[in-house]
């Protein structure tokens, strides 16, 4: 059961770091995009704008993401570094997760706790 909890927590952290990277990606294209609409003549954007329904679908994508605010891109690069941070310590401690062994067991540590017995000393009284 503990190398399935084990295989579990690294493939939700694994996921979780892919999800965040998949977000900066994302992030990273619709300000490349918003900087690339920014830059063009403003002529060429209004006419753009007018012919919104003829466009090819990356000047609609374009011209749509140039229109996201500023805020919501900081969110959501925030939200991307929370995701990779949380996931990647999910991937590095899951294989740390270890159960308590029981004496008899194969791979049992001996317990500290445990009394030992004393063996008395042969001609103590020497």
């Amino acid at each position: 059961m503990l190398r399935f909890l084990r295989w579990l927590v690294v493939l939700i952290g694994g996921v979780l770091v892919g999800g965040g990277l998949v977000l900066h990606g994302q992030v990273a294209v619709a300000r490349y995009m918003r900087e690339e609409v920014d830059r063009t003549f403003f002529l060429w954007r209004a006419i753009g704008n007018a012919t919104f329904a003829f466009q090819s679908d990356d000047v609609r994508m374009a011209l749509v993401a140039a229109e996201t605010p500023e805020e919501a891109l900081r969110e959501s690069d925030r939200a991307a570094w929370v995701l990779v941070i949380i996931g990647g310590l999910l991937a590095l401690t899951g294989p740390l997760l270890h159960s308590h062994r029981h004496p008899g067991q194969p791979g049992a540590v001996p317990s500290a706790t445990k009394p030992q017995t004393k063996v008395p000393a042969r001609n103590a009284k020497r």
